[in-house]
């Protein structure tokens, strides 16, 4: 579903240290792509998919895994923008229009 670079592997282990703490990514789609939220949780739902790499746990509820699917999470801690997690993800729509008026509040 969602493949995982060495780094962010180790980020996800280092800000999870705790037993039994894993990462929950959330997607969510909007005219200008795919926003993408991160949260720290004690267990999975009873409907999500486990991502499991070594004493990494992922959690992701079955509509974020669909967007996800094919998708490459990295972590970069040398931008000029900062740190942090970045995804590669082929499902991405396509950006908006110059001018886009779906008045969403998510243009941008």
């Amino acid at each position: 579903m969602l493949t995982l670079t060495d780094k962010a592997i180790e980020v996800i282990r280092d800000v999870c240290k705790a037993d039994g703490l894993g990462l929950r990514i959330l997607v969510q789609k909007s005219c200008s792509g795919f926003n993408y939220s991160m949260g720290l949780e004690d267990a999975a739902e009873p409907e999500d998919r486990v991502i499991e790499v070594g004493d990494a746990r992922l959690f992701v509820d079955p509509g974020s895994a669909l967007w996800l699917t094919g998708a490459t999470m990295d972590y970069i801690d040398d931008s000029s923008m900062g740190s942090g997690f970045v995804f590669d993800n082929p499902n991405a729509p396509p950006p908006p229009a110059p001018g886009c008026s779906c008045s969403s509040g998510l243009c941008g």
